[in-house]
């Protein structure tokens, strides 16, 4: 592998410092000059049901010349990983895969500025999910050949993953990840009959070392039972906390905030939630998203570590892989806590995020009360995926797509999923491979194994789970509600008053990117209805 820094990538992709200035403000509509002179919002995504790929238009490739090399812009962690876990075949087919490595939401930001200035960046790029909407509208990437398709084999993806891959029919990039948010619990703590004796005669129920908090109210009364007492057995109460969540603004806080607003904010008789599909009206100040803002704010002042505030996802691994807090969501937490630093091998269980029995109906403006705990998991991100950009070097084209068919076969997407690379699963064969998971380089051990799969399951497959937003405007949605999120956190504002901020920012956002009808069009689309 051939690692640049980031500067020395982007000047020799062309993009200038003013450039990557304009990149720091929210994104403006897309505009490819060497595609299309304006970008319109996309109109049509494929719908939930389609099962059957299309035939898709053969892209023609130019032959390679050996040796090669490919310019990919992806993650820090994740990219290099991809790079690493090739460069044996690359070494044998003398191609060089030169890695421009960002953060998390600086690579959406350098794909964004790349796309609506129609600036080279990279062959290929790594992009969430989130973006399709705003990359492949601008038909700024190319449509993935018919033979890469067959190579890659798409008819074991997840339906749910599939979506992300696809545009109006056609696919446009390839799997490499799934992400969806899960809860992470102590489980050896949960079981213990001393501990699970006293929280019961404190709140009149068991914990629960099987399924964690079923709901939102339980993680509160978890959080605020752990925090503050030796239950790390290292003689100090002052590093021993309940929960960790992520909310730092310009980081994950939109994942973090979203998925502690599912439960109250999606009802299962409604398809929408962040938008309402009739109107295109944001929906983001309603009394779900402000009580889970209360509740959030509430919970991360008093039962979170020092800095809890202002965690990143990192900090919440850190701080649950490292014993201080009993219970946190995000994404694979699962494969750090097999790391070497981890004090927690073994004692993690994990679950499908906690639920409600109280949902707010946006159509009737009550509170609907449920029996059982109505759950509606975040397809958090919806996963990270490789495409090859429409402006990519035409000499290294064949060479590009070989790479890719490589890196995203089911051979190689099997080992990456079961290895500590960052990879989520998101084909049905990798969440029935437990002995993989079990005994392979994670060597998580068949209870954790099972444990870990069973919740991708019970999360990619739930009737109820909230599709990440991918809109034209995405990342103008996303920093919006960071800010004002990050307002009602600090106190600047009221949770009500936050969220009202926010809710005028979505909705001029919308009508910026064609208008709350068009956005409501899509935002169906989108779903699936």
């Amino acid at each position: 592998m051939t690692k640049i820094s980031r500067r020395k990538f982007l000047e020799l992709g062309g993009v200038s410092t003013v450039s990557l200035l304009a990149a720091c403000a929210p994104a403006a509509a897309p505009v490819v000059e060497k595609q299309a002179p304006v970008v319109e919002a996309p109109t049509a995504v494929v719908a939930a049901e389609a099962t059957a790929l299309p035939e898709p238009t053969m892209v023609p490739a130019v032959a390679a010349k050996a040796p090669v090399t490919i310019r990919f812009a992806g993650l820090e962690s994740m990219g290099t990983n991809a790079v690493k876990n090739t460069k044996e075949w690359c070494d044998e087919n003398k191609i060089t895969v030169e890695l421009g490595a960002f953060g998390q939401q600086e690579i959406t930001d350098k794909v964004m500025q790349a796309v609506a200035t129609g600036t080279y960046l990279a062959d290929v790029v790594q992009f969430e999910s989130n973006t399709r909407a705003d990359v492949i509208g601008a038909k700024a990437l190319m449509e993935v050949p018919g033979d890469v398709q067959k190579t890659v084999n798409l008819s074991n993806v997840l339906p749910g993953v599939m979506k992300t891959l696809m545009w109006d029919g056609k696919v446009y990039s390839l799997p490499f990840d799934g992400d969806v948010h899960y809860q992470y619990f102590r489980k050896d703590l949960f079981a213990d009959a001393d501990i699970n004796a006293k929280f019961k005669a404190k709140y009149g129920y068991d914990l629960s070392p099987e399924n964690g908090a079923e709901t939102w109210q339980q993680w509160q009364d978890i959080g605020a039972f752990f925090t503050g007492w030796d239950w790390n057995k290292d003689g100090k109460t002052d590093t021993d906390f309940g929960l960790a969540s992520m909310n730092k603004r310009g980081d994950t806080l939109w994942w973090g905030f979203n998925s502690r607003a599912t439960a109250y904010g999606k009802h299962p008789d409604d398809a929408g939630y962040i938008l309402d599909t009739k109107t295109g009206e944001a929906r983001v100040n309603n009394p779900a998203f402000v009580r889970a803002l209360t509740e959030w704010k509430d919970e991360n002042t008093k039962y979170a570590p020092s800095g809890g505030m202002a965690f990143g996802y990192g900090d919440t691994l850190d701080a649950h892989i490292g014993g201080r807090v009993v219970q946190t969501y995000g994404w694979d937490g699962v494969t750090s806590a097999t790391a070497e630093n981890s004090v927690i091998k073994g004692k993690q269980g994990m679950n499908i995020l906690p639920g409600s029995n109280d949902v707010y109906n946006s159509n009737t403006g009550k509170w609907d009360k449920f029996e059982k705990a109505s759950h509606a998991p975040f397809l958090a991100f919806g996963g990270w995926v490789l495409a090859v950009m429409a402006n990519a070097d035409p000499a290294n084209l064949q060479a590009t797509w070989d790479w890719m068919s490589y890196m995203c076969g089911e051979e190689k997407g099997m080992q990456l999923v079961t290895s500590a690379t960052g990879c989520s699963p998101y084909r049905s064969t990798q969440l029935a491979n437990v002995d993989g998971f079990a005994n392979g380089d994670l060597k998580l051990g068949e209870e954790t194994a099972k444990d870990y799969l069973d919740a991708a399951s019970r999360t990619l497959d739930h009737p109820n789970a909230v599709v990440d937003f991918a809109m034209p405007g995405w990342t103008q949605y996303r920093d919006a509600m960071e800010l004002g999120v990050s307002k009602g956190m600090a106190g600047e504002l009221s949770p009500q008053a936050a969220m009202d901020e926010v809710k005028v920012a979505f909705d001029e956002i919308s009508v910026r990117m064609g208008g709350l009808e068009k956005q409501a069009e899509i935002y169906r689309l989108v779903l699936g209805v």
